[in-house]
């Protein structure tokens, strides 16, 4: 352990601390022992502080927080002097450190200042204890007085100066010591002067105040005249250091020794604070104009300028908003956000503000969501020093973002109904839900009762106005939107001239035609209630509610003529089956007979019985053809991927396996009906042999869409490629004319489409393509 001080048993070595917080106590308490010949005795309020000074030989001196219970510690010590309980030396140990209490300590006659939150504050704390404790222990061995007038004044400036020693050496402000005079000379400087003004101190002992740190033609700050002896004076000034005028709160108390004034001045550096209040004045005239709420931070992130807007959000005046944490208003993960987002600004080159959303919270109303605009101010050097930041409502924005989504969400709900009527009432629910529209009504128009029918109707609507009717023709403001084809919006019916009930509890009504389909009302109890962003939505819902009622129209007549194609053509499937059975039994017998009578047959008779069979046979073809043509037309209800080589290799087995068929490349799979692919490769492949014959050389090849038969025969000229998807067409007297209209039937029941064209060897090509 250190030793303090001397060891002469009639010192005490016992200090006396006075602070309410019991962990700084401890603390405190710790250092002091550990480190010097200390013991300390604590006391934690006034009182108690009273009580033990009964016995103050015991202690070296007093150690004392700022702020104490119902009272602070200057206060505190005037109440002791003016009882006579002072007998030791006081120290000021704080936390509250700054220049000005550091001054109202030293005049109020306390015999040191320490500030507590330093790195090292408790070795300033010993070397202030010890100073006060010699200085003590000399005055008693010698007998001298501070007051004494015979005492020498150089003499006595060091006793003085023992007073304030620690103050004066371990000061974390410059300090110097002056003597009033014509010229005000410098006595002495403290080691942070040094350091801060950059001058050594031998330097300027004993030169003139002007001739050192005053500036050319600024005149310096003197006490005289201005406050008494004991008192402190203020001002900010400007003094040399050796890197240039520097800006500076002075703060100077004097003290009358001998006949002659000493001057302590302490300077504060503020030219730090100054710069960042220029900065802040460059945004005040921003912050005062925008309409937006909008803040300035410290670089600590505390409040330190708002504007009235941001504090009437808030709900809370400036000044109390000014020192406040942004967490009081808004959460901490959005403060986290932005604390983030300004060091990526900081970070990025280039990039000066960032913007994110956050949940504003004002002290007596409910949160809402906002966007945070915010950009880091930096000074001279690049260092940050606070941000700026505006804050603007976005709930209208959010809210229109909301009816947006639904309204698209109820849009395609729109596309999904196949009938009218459904899209009226799907319509009648988006503009309620979506829109907040909720007393509404669809109308459609019915040419048989010639009015305005009543389609889609809100259960609030229903409520309020009971049994909703038709609106019949030249049926007031209703018809005349209608017929006018535009939207009208009325701000309270009951007053229009035209209005068919005056007493209706309508009061604000529009009304927004949906082309000659109908007409879309909506109305409030209020007038004038209308939301003009709500309206213009309701106009793009209905501009999509009647394409979704032509489509719907478009789809049940398509529905409807499919219904009847299916019919006719299940009728036809029927027609050709009896046809074909009615057909085929009498030439069944006929064949039979025609059989039995061939071995009865010779020489001439032979002719007649060939040409009998021939024709046979060539009814039994047109039968057959006519029921694959009939069948092959019919809708198709389902289909499945199918592999165009396995459908090919089927079909040429079945027509002719000697058939030469070329395929350069694999074929793709396709989504189809495999029967009736098969019947289509058959026909194609069997009109490439009988109308080229059997050196025919067919190809078939993948297309970018789709796949192309060709073969290398004659061709079909120009002007009779329309015509030979037809029935009945043939270039063959021997043929039918079914096979390639069999293709095209087989082609349009799968939704396809096919070209007939020519193929690269000059002979025909059909190119089928996949695409509707």
């Amino acid at each position: 352990m250190a030793v303090f001080g001397t060891t002469d048993s009639h010192y005490h070595h016992t200090v006396l601390y006075l602070d309410p917080d019991p962990a700084t106590r401890r603390r405190t308490a710790d250092g002091i022992e550990s480190t010097a010949n200390l013991d300390v005795e604590h006391v934690t309020t006034p009182s108690e502080l009273r009580t033990a000074l009964t016995s103050a030989d015991e202690y070296a001196c007093v150690v004392t927080e700022y702020r104490l219970e119902e009272t602070d510690a200057l206060a505190l010590y005037e109440q002791l002097e003016e009882t006579g309980n002072v007998s030791v030396p006081f120290i000021l140990y704080t936390a509250d450190g700054n220049e000005t209490l550091a001054s109202d300590a030293i005049t109020s006659g306390l015999s040191g200042y320490v500030p507590r939150e330093l790195d090292d504050s408790i070795e300033r704390l010993l070397a202030q204890i010890r100073t006060v404790v010699d200085a003590t222990k000399r005055i008693t061995e010698t007998g001298d007085d501070v007051q004494s007038p015979q005492v020498d004044p150089e003499t006595t400036l060091q006793t003085e100066r023992d007073r304030f020693a620690a103050f004066f050496e371990h000061s974390p402000d410059p300090v110097i010591v002056t003597r009033r005079g014509d010229p005000i000379r410098i006595v002495d400087v403290n080691p942070t002067f040094e350091t801060v003004f950059g001058y050594d101190g031998s330097d300027v002992t004993y030169t003139t105040l002007v001739d050192e740190i005053v500036p050319e033609g600024t005149d310096p700050v003197s006490l005289a005249d201005a406050v008494d002896p004991g008192e402190a004076m203020k001002a900010e000034v400007e003094r040399l250091t050796t890197d240039g005028l520097t800006e500076f709160r002075l703060i100077s108390f004097a003290l009358g020794i001998d006949g002659d004034v000493y001057e302590y001045v302490i300077y504060n550096d503020i030219s730090e604070q100054k710069s960042r209040e220029r900065e802040l004045e460059r945004y005040r005239t921003l912050v005062e104009t925008v309409g937006d709420a909008m803040y300035v931070l410290d670089a600590a992130g505390k409040i330190e300028m708002v504007n009235d807007a941001m504090a009437e959000q808030l709900g809370v005046s400036r000044e109390n908003l000014v020192g406040s944490d942004p967490t009081d208003y808004m959460s901490d993960e959005d403060v986290e956000r932005g604390r983030e987002m300004l060091r990526e600004i900081v970070e990025e080159d280039g990039r000066n503000w960032g913007t994110y959303e956050i949940q504003f919270e004002p002290v007596d109303g409910e949160p809402y969501p906002a966007e945070d605009n915010v950009a880091p101010m930096v000074d001279d050097d690049g260092n940050f020093v606070g941000s700026v930041g505006v804050i603007r409502d976005v709930s209208d924005r959010k809210e229109r973002e909301r009816r947006i989504r639904r309204l698209h969400d109820g849009t395609r709900l729109l596309m999904t109904s196949t009938r009218v009527e459904a899209v009226a009432q799907v319509a009648s629910r988006v503009a309620r839900d979506a829109l907040d529209l909720g007393i509404n009504a669809v109308y459609l128009y019915d040419e048989t009762e010639d009015a305005l029918v009543p389609t889609a109707v809100t259960d609030r609507t229903e409520k309020l106005l009971g049994e909703v009717t038709p609106i019949e023709r030249e049926g007031g403001l209703a018809w005349d939107a209608y017929e006018a084809g535009e939207a009208i919006a009325h701000g309270d019916v009951r007053h229009d001239p035209n209005v068919q009930d005056s007493e209706t509890p309508i009061c604000s009504e529009a009304h927004i035609p949906i082309g000659d389909e109908g007409l879309f009302v909506v109305g409030s109890t209020e007038p004038n209630d209308f939301d003009e962003e709500a309206l213009a939505l309701a106009k793009i819902l209905l501009a999509n509610v009647e394409v979704a009622m032509e489509r719907a129209r478009r789809e049940d007549e398509l529905a409807t003529r499919t219904a009847e194609l299916e019919r006719q053509n299940d009728r036809l499937d029927s027609f050709a089956s009896t046809v074909s059975h009615d057909l085929r039994n009498p030439l069944t017998i006929a064949t039979g007979h025609l059989e039995s009578l061939e071995s009865h047959i010779d020489g001439e008779a032979e002719k007649h019985r060939e040409e009998i069979e021939w024709a046979l046979n060539r009814m039994d073809d047109l039968i057959e053809n006519v029921l694959t043509l009939a069948r092959s037309g019919q809708r198709l209800t389902t289909t499945e991927p199918v592999s165009l080589d396995a459908v090919v290799d089927q079909a040429h087995r079945t027509v002719d396996p000697t058939l030469e068929i070329v395929r350069d490349e694999p074929l793709p799979t396709i989504e189809a009906d495999e029967d009736r692919l098969l019947v289509l490769f058959e026909n194609a492949l069997r009109n490439a042999r009988e109308h080229v014959g059997e050196d025919v050389t067919v190809t078939i090849e993948g297309t970018v869409d789709g796949f192309a038969i060709a073969d290398d025969g004659p061709g079909i000229s120009a002007d009779e490629r329309d015509a030979v998807l037809e029935s009945g067409y043939s270039t063959d007297s021997d043929g039918t004319g079914f096979g390639l209209a069999i293709v095209s039937e087989v082609v349009d029941a799968h939704g396809w489409s096919v070209a007939v064209e020519e193929s690269e060897a000059g002979g025909f090509r059909l190119a089928i393509s996949l695409q509707n």
